[in-house]
Order: structure tokens, then sequence, then C-alpha cells
């Protein structure tokens, strides 16, 4: 961002003794157009009524009245005095707001070097009137010709003032060295317009030359205004920037209607009143916007007097367009121009038009500026059959946040999840995002983040709403995205267990039964060789035979039972847990085994974590509890509910689980259970499990 170069070194206020040089300057200044400004009233009222007999062109103000004017006017039965007092006091009021506008800016910024500067301009404006007509007015005073030099003087650099002000406005600084250029350009642009020198004046330039160099010259101002609305703005100062724009879109949008009515017709043979009164008219949007954007840009909403005008706007010339083509249609095939049928007819067309046209036209417009935030159930409609089509919760994720930026028009949009390394996010994120947060079974899964349209700007409460709707969808696609996640890594636990059991049972064979199996080959075959030539060692071979092929046997069996205890095959789970405590039980330890008459058919891998959670815990009993009861309760309830209490010395603190402890954790967590182990002091141990059933 470049740097900004401010007009002086704090706020823009001139300190000490210059701040009293410039207002005593502004003061003077003041006074004296003032004073010009009362005698230039009169002096303008006899100007209205002195006929210009040159062409209007060369007669030096639009507002010299004709004798085309003086005759459209008798043709209207207005007098030329009465025209003359009309169009004075419209110029004078006009002239007065531009004036008031002025010392309150002065009032209430007068330690500012650019309130200063706007307030200059006002009062220039006003002094001035509509289009200077003021000025001209004040050939027919006997004031002396220096005084007349020095209203034009003063008046000349207006565009001077007014480049300025576009180049500094709302806070008075330049951003950046560049952005001096355009006022050097409009500065050259004077020189041009008044330099005698055939070559260098832009009159005589051909209609190509001056074009560009026009577009140059406020293209230019332009460019600097919208790099400093997108990327320097803070929201106040962009609520500014809306007002004054507001204020100089009205007149030139009038102005261009005004032109394409009038078309070709010449300026003499507009009715005199009308411009007068559209010329007058036309320039108070431009003080009253300055004003308010400088000291009350937050009186009113400006972005919705935007909608507002843009909607009525586009309404009007709509329904004035729809009932000129009717009229003008129906006239023609009925060749009959001016028939109140055909008026009345167009009327109607107009009456059941408006409506649905006006509701039409503010959506279309509130979509433009807004998005569908005063569509929120278009938005979740939009949202949920979009997302139906996706093919995975990450990519609806990154859908999700894309169509909530898009469908809001919000430059930032994000979702971030605490099982998620990096947010989901769509656009450039400036200032502080306002945050949603992710509920999904009153548990707080994550946040929908977004930034308002502009840095500093709130988010008003009809975005709000569609962004908690947002949230609500955003909620189960992120849990989805958490269950899928889960899944890919049970999945891959899953695989790596499985290749660490056939890497051990690998092992076992290999190791442990291959070459035993081998051994009792060679002497087997050892055996058979000595039988012959000598029974007696061939016996003591075939002994350690059988030894070694009983101990093969046993290996077998403890790989076989550590794959799945033989007893849950043979004896069945309840069985498997009453002969397991009848193991455990003696003299010291009593265990008392609670369970079900019967059980439903379960699982494989629930029955198994089940068999060696109660054996793990029984071992643990036996070996560090000093228990002298010991309760094991089996229960379903829609989950398989396992407890084992003990009366022993519970465990020591510190507290740091050992291997048994650590196996049965492990096997809940592979199915996704809960373990909760308890210590009350003086009251043994409590093992409470809960394991799904599915």
């Amino acid at each position: 961002m470049a740097s900004a170069i401010p007009l002086d070194s704090k706020d823009n206020a001139p300190a000490g003794k210059w701040l009293i040089r410039v207002r005593a300057v502004w003061f003077v200044l003041a006074g004296f157009l003032f004073l010009i400004f009362l005698r230039a009233i009169p002096a303008t009222f006899e100007m209205l009524q002195t006929p210009c007999l040159l062409e209007s062109r060369d007669c030096g103000s639009w507002a010299y009245p004709t004798p085309e004017s003086i005759a459209i006017l008798e043709q209207s039965g207005i007098s030329l005095q009465a025209a003359a007092l009309y169009l004075v006091g419209l110029f004078t009021s006009v002239s007065l707001v531009f004036w008031a506008v002025g010392l309150l800016i002065y009032h209430h910024r007068r330690n500012q070097w650019f309130a200063l500067l706007v307030a200059h301009f006002m009062i220039l404006n006003g002094a001035g009137g509509s289009s200077l007509v003021f000025t001209s007015g004040l050939i027919f005073t006997d004031l002396p010709d220096w005084i007349g030099i020095t209203v034009g003087l003063l008046t000349v650099p207006m565009y001077q003032f007014l480049s300025l002000f576009f180049l500094l406005f709302p806070n008075g600084r330049f951003y950046g060295r560049w952005s001096v250029i355009p006022f050097i350009l409009i500065c050259l642009n004077t020189f041009f317009w008044i330099v005698p020198s055939p070559v260098l004046n832009i009159q005589y330039w051909s209609p190509i030359a001056s074009g560009i160099w026009l577009m140059l010259v406020f293209g230019s101002h332009l460019l600097v205004q919208i790099i400093r609305y997108r990327k320097m703005y803070n929201h106040s100062e962009r609520q500014q920037t809306k007002w004054v724009i507001y204020g100089f879109s009205v007149p030139i949008v009038t102005l261009l209607i005004a032109g394409v009515l009038v078309g070709d017709t010449p300026a003499h043979e507009v009715h005199p009143v009308l411009n007068g009164t559209l010329a007058s008219l036309v320039y108070l949007p431009i003080g009253l916007s300055i004003g308010i954007g400088i000291l009350r840009y937050r009186l009113w909403d400006i972005d919705v007097i935007i909608n507002r005008t843009l909607v009525f706007g586009a309404l009007t010339a709509i329904l004035i367009a729809v009932y000129a083509l009717v009229v003008t249609s129906l006239s023609q095939l009925l060749h009959d121009e001016g028939n109140f049928v055909v008026s009345l007819l167009g009327a109607g067309i107009i009456a059941v038009l408006f409506q649905p046209l006006r509701q039409w036209l503010q959506n279309a417009i509130n979509r433009l500026m807004f998005g569908k935030r005063d569509e929120p159930l278009a938005v979740m409609t939009e949202l949920g059959s979009s997302l139906e089509k996706m093919l995975s919760p990450d990519a609806a994720l990154l859908h999700l946040v894309e169509t909530t930026a898009r469908t809001l028009r919000l430059p930032y949009v994000a979702v971030e999840c605490a099982d998620m390394p990096e947010r989901v996010a769509v656009g450039t994120l400036r200032g502080e995002p306002v945050c949603f947060p992710l509920v999904y079974q009153a548990q707080v899964i994550g946040a929908l983040l977004a930034a308002s349209r502009s840095p500093g700007e709130l988010l008003n409460a009809a975005d709000r709403l569609v962004l908690e709707g947002v949230a609500r969808q955003a909620s189960a696609v992120v849990h989805a995205a958490r269950l899928t996640h889960d899944l890919q890594m049970s999945r891959q636990e899953i695989l790596t267990t499985r290749e660490e059991e056939r890497r051990r049972l690998r092992r076992d064979l290999h190791d442990g039964l291959g070459p035993a199996l081998a051994t009792l080959t060679l002497q087997a075959e050892a055996a058979r060789e000595w039988l012959p030539t000598n029974p007696d060692k061939s016996s003591a071979l075939l002994g350690e035979i059988i030894a070694g092929a009983q101990s093969t046997l046993a290996e077998i069996r403890r790989i076989v039972y550590a794959l799945r205890p033989p007893a849950l095959d043979d004896l069945g789970l309840l069985a498997a847990i009453h002969e397991q405590a009848r193991k455990f039980s003696d003299h010291d330890l009593h265990i008392i085994v609670e369970t079900p008459e019967n059980l439903p058919t379960l699982p494989a891998a629930v029955e198994v974590a089940t068999y060696r959670i109660i054996q793990e815990a029984l071992t643990n009993v036996t070996r560090h509890a000093r228990a002298q009861t010991c309760k094991v309760s089996l229960s379903i309830n829609g989950h398989m509910d396992i407890t084992i209490v003990d009366d022993g010395i519970g465990i020591p603190l510190p507290y740091r689980a050992g291997v048994g402890l650590k196996s049965i954790y492990e096997r809940v967590n592979e199915l996704g259970g809960s373990c909760q182990i308890e210590s009350p002091p003086g009251m043994g141990t409590q093992i409470r499990i809960s394991l799904p059933r599915r």
C-alpha cells in the first residue's frame, strides 16, 4: 500500500500563528466574495431583463435573454421581468445553500487545511451562483475594474480546487507522490484553454487529440479515486466517498437525460425558465452531499439511498418508455393522436406493471449491491441442492464457502475446525472477520468466518441471518468431513493392525515353529539311521522327537490362543468369563460375576475385547490390588457395559498406566468405546467400560 503524504504533521491542522493567518485570509476572501455576491444580485436581475442581440453562444452567459427566448416566454404568457425575478430568486437560494455548507464546514473543521479548502470551494460556488451567472452579471455594475479582475482570478481556479478536493477527500492526504499527477494535469488543462497560441490552445486541436487529452486528465482523477477506494480507504472513508459520488452522479445523470430529451434542439429554443431551473438545481446535490460527507455522513445510510435511487430511477425510466411506446403504437394503429382512451389504456398498463416491475428491480439491484442476503431461503435452497452433488465432504466444504462468498458478495469466507490443519477459505481477509460457531449435537466443532464488504463495516441483520443459516449447513458438512477423516484413519489403522498381525504370525511361524519342525525332521532321520545298528540311541532320539512335537504343539496352541481364545468358541463368552473368575479366585480373593442369563449375538471383535479386558483387569487385581473382593458386571443396554470393582488399595499416586491398563485403553479405543478408571481414596479401583455392539 502506498504511504500517505499528509498536508501537515498533525491531522491536517495548521498550528500556531499559521492558523491565525490562514483563518484571516479565509475571512477576508469570504467577506469580499459575500459583498460581491450581494452586489451581483440586483446586477444579475438587470442582466436577465436585458436582451442580448448577439448569437446565444457569444452573449457570454447562457442566462442572457435572447430574442428567441423572449419569444418563448411570450408564448407561455410569462413576462421577462417575472422570469428574471424567479431565476434570480432561485439562483440566490441555491447559492445560499453553498454558502451555508461552506460556513458550517469552516465552523466545525476550521483547524484543518482540507476543511478550509473545501469551505472556500463552497464559498466560491455560492458567490458565482449557477454556472457563474452572478459573475456574469457584474458587467451591469459600476464597480472598479480591479474588482472584476479579482473576482475573475478567484473564480478561474475552481477546477483546480475541484481537482484538489477529489484528490484529498476525505482525509486531506495525498496517497503516494503519484497521486499529485492528476492535479498537475488539471493545471496544464487550464493553461491549454486560456493560452492564446493556436498551437497550444485546446480549442484548436483536432477532436481526437482533445478527446484523448481530456480522457487522460479526468481519467487520471477517476483512476486515483478507484485505487484509493479499493485499497486504502476504511469503512468510514468509503461511506464519505459514496456520499460525494452520489452527489456528483445525480447532476451528471440528470444532464445526460436532459441532453437525450432535448436532442439537437438549439439552446435558444429551450424554455428559459426550464433551462434556468435545471441549470441551477442540478448543482444543489453536489453542495449538500459534500456537506453531509464531511460533517454528517452517518446521518443516513448512503447504501440505502443509492439503492432506492437506482430502483426508482430505473423504474421511472422504464415506465416512461413503456408508456410512450404504448401510446405511440396505439396512436399509429388508430391514426388518432391525443385520444383519451389511448392515454387511459397506457396509464392502466403502467398501473399493472408498477408493483411487479418495482419488486423485480428492487431484487435485481439488491443482488447487485448485497448479493442474496434478502433471500435466505433461496440461498439455503441453492446451497443444499448444490451440496447434494458433491462427491466428498472436503469438496462440499470448499463449495460452501465459495457459494457463500459469491451469493452475499463478501470478500472473505472461511471455515476452520480443530481437526483441520488449515482453514478452507475463499478471498482475501482484511481486518477482523465475524465468527459464527459451528455446532453439532450441542458441541462446537468449528467456526464460520466472514469478512464485511469493506474494512470496518458491520454486517447487518440480514447478512447475519443468512450466515447463521449457512453455519448450520456447514456444521453438518464439517461433521461429515470429520467422520470421513476418522473413517480413513480407522481404515489405515485396520490395515496397519492387520499387517502387524501378519508380521507377528510370520515371525512366530518362521522363528519358532520353522526351526522346531526342522529339528524334528533331522532327529527323525537320525533315529531311522540308528534303528538297525543302535536301537537304544534311536529310542532316545524318538523320545526327544516326542518332547519336541509336544512343545511345538503347545506353541501352536499359544499362537491360536493369541488370535482368538478357544474358550469363546468352546464355552461362549459368559461361561468363559466365569471360567476366568474361577482361575483367578483363591482363598484371599473372592470374585463375583454378574451377567445376564443370555447375551444377544455380538460381533467377534466385541467378544474378544470383552474377554481380554476382563482378563487383564483380573490379572491386575490379583497382582497389585491386595483386594479381598472383586465384582465383575456385564449388562447390555444398546452397548456392552463392563464394570470391574475391587476393594483393594487402589492405584497409587502419582498414577502411571502399566502394560495391563494400556492394553485395556487400546482395546476400547479400537472399537470406539469409552473407558473410565477411578480410584477414590480407600475405595479400591473402579473400571467402567462401554463398547458399541456394532
